[in-house]
């Protein structure tokens, strides 16, 4: 985690420190990745660097948790998913598409944190922490709107949920968003349309009212 002094920076500061951390990681890897380098990208010295992160493999970590609260963030400000249930959050993919690509890099990132050996575990434990919150959300959404089963616990309903569609989301990733930096065909956009509503009727038959 971060030290006390690391969350005095002002807000652009951390970002600025952090997106220098997950260039870096993107480039080299977590092994080969260097801190004078994420430093000087920075503007800080290596001191300050090792003053907000106690090593390396913190700094790594914490970049894994904050880029999904980038993406979380981002996603809630375009489609108010504050106010959505599950079946309404996955219902439009254009959004979700058009993140990835403006966030490439930091997608990138998530990407080599999902296959950085030794530090998978750790690192996708706080990434799923943290989604587990946001996920939990929009299931009472649907319990409160009535389309989500509330004869079954949030817990259970979040481990369905997330075995559907974390495999759906890899393969989307692989078969049709693939190389971010360019817009998907007419012909992928519409298989992973396709793909999607009968993931959601998945979802609906096995969760919902």
């Amino acid at each position: 985690m971060p030290t006390k002094t690391f969350y005095r920076l002002r807000d652009e500061k951390q970002d600025t420190i952090l997106r220098a951390a997950v260039h870096e990681f993107v480039k080299n890897g977590f092994t080969r990745a260097k801190t004078n380098d994420i430093a000087q990208m920075a503007g800080i010295s290596k001191g300050s660097l090792f003053q907000y992160f106690e090593n390396k493999k913190e700094l790594f970590i914490h970049c894994a948790k904050w880029g999904l609260e980038v993406f979380m963030k981002k996603l809630d400000e375009q489609m108010n998913i504050g106010d959505m249930d599950i079946y309404e959050y996955f219902q439009d993919s254009k959004a979700k598409t058009e993140l990835v690509r403006e966030e490439g890099e930091l997608a990138s990132f998530m990407q080599v944190v999902m296959n950085e050996p030794g530090l998978q575990d750790e690192s996708m434990k706080s990434m799923y922490d943290l989604g587990n919150i946001y996920t939990t959300k929009l299931i009472q959404n649907g319990k409160r709107k009535g389309t989500v089963r509330s004869d079954i616990d949030d817990e259970l309903l979040l481990c369905y949920f997330s075995a559907v569609t974390e495999r759906f989301s890899q393969r989307w990733f692989k078969l049709y968003i693939g190389d971010i930096s360019e817009e998907p065909s007419a012909e992928a956009e519409q298989s992973m349309k396709n793909e999607l509503e009968l993931m959601l009727d998945l979802l609906k038959k096995g969760m919902g009212c």
